[in-house]
């Protein structure tokens, strides 16, 4: 498959368009194919290298958000189907590629008249915006 990665801490230009293993799931793991995948500012910072002591290994995929289907499950996951419609709040893998191997307990049921994209901003993408949404009426002028 193909992901997004992270070889050396840096600017946008650093991100690599690169061929990697399909990740395989493990007990409690699910495979998502990802259509959609949120963007964060703590995504930047972790590719500056200006994350402190969370600043991932090298190299790395980065995302945390996306929506897409179920690919593949792992053993000990039986309330999701392949091709189920799922969001993530969390990834194992990354976000940014092809795939994304993620814990059940990071995966969330996508409503089907939502959009894969809609559905990668329901996570840290939403939260990040929502305080920036204030009704102009409890605003007041000075």
């Amino acid at each position: 498959m193909k992901a997004i990665r992270v070889n050396q801490f840096g600017g946008p230009e650093l991100l690599n368009l690169e061929a990697v293993d399909d990740p395989v799931p493990r007990a409690a793991e699910v495979v998502v194919r990802v259509k959609a995948a949120g963007v964060n500012p703590y995504d930047t910072y972790m590719r500056a290298g200006a994350y402190g002591s969370n600043d991932p290994a090298l190299p790395y995929t980065p995302g945390t958000d996306a929506a897409g289907v179920v690919e593949f499950i792992g053993p000990d996951v039986d309330d999701l189907e392949i091709g189920d419609r799922v969001f993530t709040t969390g990834t194992t893998s990354g976000a940014y590629a092809e795939l994304a191997l993620c814990q059940r307990q990071q995966l969330h049921r996508l409503p089907q008249p939502v959009s894969f994209s809609q559905g990668a901003g329901i996570y840290v993408p939403y939260a990040t915006g929502v305080p920036l949404i204030v009704p102009i009426s409890s605003c007041k002028v000075r």
